[in-house]
């Protein structure tokens, strides 16, 4: 039997499932027309990226192959552009959290 491995939010993935699962959600926040639904797409966009293993992070981070530093580039621009949305919407707790995780990531 297959699992989906974009459920249930507790499981982890793989740097690019959780980057190919979070920039939708990101999407989605920055055309919402309502603040409160913009919020819950960021967080949901955070928690994608956040089923990372930080085992497997510190290894991409530290892998020098192109490849493995394209994406974590990609993952610390998401972690970017979430905090400055969440920045735009007057969260900046919540952005300086985001930004944290871009530093983590770059």
């Amino acid at each position: 039997m297959l699992s989906n491995p974009l459920s249930p939010w507790r499981s982890v993935l793989t740097p690019q499932a959780a980057l190919d699962l979070a920039i939708p959600h990101l999407e989605n926040a920055r055309i919402a027309q309502s603040p409160e639904l913009a919020l819950g797409l960021c967080n949901d966009a955070e928690k994608a990226l956040a089923r990372i293993r930080t085992s497997v992070r510190k290894a991409y981070v530290l892998s020098s192959r192109t490849q493995d530093r394209a994406l974590c580039n990609e993952i610390a621009t998401t972690y970017s552009k979430i905090g400055k949305l969440l920045d735009s919407l007057g969260r900046r707790s919540k952005a300086q959290d985001s930004y944290k995780n871009e530093q983590k990531w770059g």
